[in-house]
């Protein structure tokens, strides 16, 4: 008899669905969720929105970390907009500066264990902004440096509140609002794509590539139109004319000769330029009526 094998370990619902067992229950699935993966073990039924229902279970460094996040944020926006006196700037700039030495230490911790990471400077550089204290002299006291610490402040702030939810405030703020921010700001990029393009399109010079390429193709267009005639059925009786193929191609040389007449003329040139234009005119007055 073979020896019994030891019954397979629940990783997530992948491997469960390539073996064909049945997703485990969502309350096993929590237990087995590791720290900084959710939604890879998650079961495939629940609704990508409702996803973080099932949620990390924060420890005392995340909780520590989330209210550090939120005092040193509301450390800033009391300095940058009401202006504290000397007393509470000072406790207030104390703080700040032992919230950034927190964070300093937890970023180089972080460092530390994914030191093989490349990706971890590239996807968190705001942070470093972040650990930035009001007690620099080039950023406590200037507008523009607090305006840009805040900013990255108030994403650190997001960020680790939701490593308290499970990623529940990134698909919110997502879910809410991405459609209206896409809705804003995609009728100003298509008038500016629009108007990039249109510049782009009247530096052509379409009368004289047109000419270029009917001289490369001289010879294909001559057989192209002796065949067109004979296989005509009215024009295809002129071929018992005499000297058929020479009238034929003393035509085509004709036309040939008047069309690139034509495209030399200035205004074909006039001709095509307005053409561009009004139709890029046509196109702002169809985007201005959606609106």
């Amino acid at each position: 008899m073979s020896a019994a094998q030891p019954p397979a370990t629940p990783t997530g619902t992948t491997r469960a669905a390539s073996s064909g067992r049945p997703a485990p229950a969502a309350g096993r699935v929590e237990r087995a969720l590791p720290r900084d993966a959710i939604f890879q073990a998650v079961p495939p039924h629940v609704p990508l929105y409702h996803r973080a229902a099932v949620r990390r279970r924060p420890g005392f460094a995340t909780w520590l970390l989330a209210l550090a996040s939120l005092v040193s944020l509301a450390a800033l926006v009391w300095v940058l907009f009401w202006h504290p006196g000397q007393p509470w700037h000072d406790r207030i700039v104390g703080v700040d500066a032992a919230v950034s030495a927190l964070f300093a230490l937890a970023w180089l911790w972080r460092l530390s264990a994914v030191r093989r990471d490349r990706t971890v400077l590239a996807t968190a550089w705001w942070e470093l902004i972040a650990i930035v204290p009001l007690i620099t002299p080039w950023a406590g006291h200037q507008t523009l440096p607090l305006v840009i610490i805040g900013l990255a402040r108030l994403a650190r702030a997001i960020d680790r509140c939701d490593d308290l939810y499970g990623d529940f405030i990134t698909i919110w703020l997502i879910h809410h609002f991405s459609a209206p921010i896409v809705e804003a700001i995609k009728r100003p990029i298509t008038v500016a794509v629009l108007d990039e393009v249109i510049d782009v399109i009247k530096t052509g010079t379409y009368a004289e590539n047109v000419k270029n390429a009917l001289d490369e193709n001289h010879a294909e267009l001559e057989s192209m139109v002796l065949e067109l005639l004979r296989e005509d059925q009215t024009t295809g009786k002129l071929k018992y004319v005499p000297f058929h193929d020479d009238i034929v191609r003393l035509v085509a040389d004709t036309v040939l000769r008047l069309v690139d007449g034509a495209l030399e003329d200035p205004r074909t040139t006039e001709l095509i330029s307005d053409v561009i234009r009004n139709s890029a005119t046509q196109l702002r007055q169809a985007i201005g009526d959606e609106d």
